[in-house]
């Protein structure tokens, strides 16, 4: 073979070679087009850019639609002529929570889901101005007071209201209580400045959907605490009220959580938990906070004790208290005899 014969195959080789670097130019070429058009643009002179839209995720308070629709059914609008008064239901048998002065007849309920029912017995407690109406129904749906804890100052919770045709919801704060406004009529929550007026009787929920405290006739916000709502509206329900109630004051037993607000945890006792307006014991100086020990110098140690003392007064008694790590006496009249054995 000559040497002719073996410098053929040379030029296909160098078309090859030449043909493969094309094709990377190509691609190359390709490639930057693509990537300047998937580039942001840029910035001519004069011409203001896009702006950097950043989104950030923030966290979210949990929804409280599933509780409203649980409890809708429950709150109730109570009407007579052009009177009404705010409600909810506490048992399914028609027992409702309401609160200041209602007419004995006349009255109908009209709940969250449209149902309607007439009132048929109203039972009223002078001392909280807490009011039991009894709604000719049953099947009802029924709101749960909070266990036997206060709700504190910072806690958030709703309210509802109703026209009949589903709930309103509005969310608020407690923002102080009895101790923090230094006022000794009654153990209270109130509710933050500024938040909307709930009509008395209204409920106050937590988030859980359990009744914190029952809207009063202060119109100021403040809300009876849900142990001592609990414990009235169950003697309303037994038509039994507590013999305490009838000299003008009601108590609790004093509570660790009690006494975290009263400051004195080594007081055993019954906690006054509110006083009647104008009674015997307003007048003698009992205020929300004090600690009853003795009654007539007989000691007593709950509120179950003090409610068996007082049942055994015929007109009136002298209170020990306890108040500011003080011991005071004070005196208390009968006002109506209470049915209580």
């Amino acid at each position: 073979m000559s040497d002719h014969d073996r410098l053929l195959p040379e030029p296909k080789v160098r078309r090859t070679g030449l043909l493969w670097l094309a094709g990377v130019a190509i691609v190359a070429l390709g490639a930057g087009y693509v990537g300047r058009g998937l580039a942001p643009p840029s910035r001519t002179h004069g011409a203001p850019g896009r702006p950097l839209v950043q989104i950030v995720r923030q966290p979210t308070f949990p929804s409280l639609a599933p509780a409203v629709d649980r409890l809708c059914p429950a709150i109730a609008t109570l009407k007579a002529g052009n009177s009404q008064a705010a409600a909810f239901a506490v048992s399914a048998d028609g027992w409702l929570v309401s609160s200041g002065t209602l007419p004995s007849s006349g009255l109908q309920a009209t709940f969250g889901d449209g149902r309607t029912a007439d009132i048929d017995e109203v039972r009223a407690d002078a001392v909280s101005g807490l009011v039991l109406a009894h709604a000719n129904a049953t099947g009802l749906s029924a709101a749960d007071f909070a266990d036997q804890a206060f709700a504190r100052v910072g806690d958030f919770g709703f309210s509802l209201q109703t026209s009949g045709t589903g709930c309103a919801a509005v969310e608020s704060m407690i923002g102080s209580d009895f101790l923090v406004d230094a006022q000794a009529q009654g153990t209270y929550l109130r509710m933050q400045p500024g938040a909307p007026p709930l009509a008395p009787g209204s409920p106050f929920f937590g988030a859980e959907g359990n009744v914190l405290g029952v809207a009063t006739t202060a119109g100021n916000g403040s809300l009876l605490p849900a142990p001592i709502a609990a414990a009235i509206v169950d003697e309303l329900i037994r038509d039994n009220p507590s013999p305490i109630a009838s000299f003008g004051f009601r108590a609790t037993d004093f509570t660790p959580d009690l006494a975290a607000r009263t400051g004195d945890p080594r007081a055993r006792g019954a906690g006054v938990a509110l006083v009647q307006p104008n009674s015997a014991a307003a007048q003698g100086g009992l205020r929300a906070g004090d600690v009853v020990i003795a009654v007539n110098d007989e000691p007593v140690s709950s509120a179950s004790e003090l409610s068996r003392a007082l049942d055994a007064v015929v007109s009136s008694a002298t209170l020990r208290v306890v108040r500011n790590n003080q011991q005071l006496t004070v005196q208390v009249s009968r006002t109506v005899r209470s049915r209580a054995g």
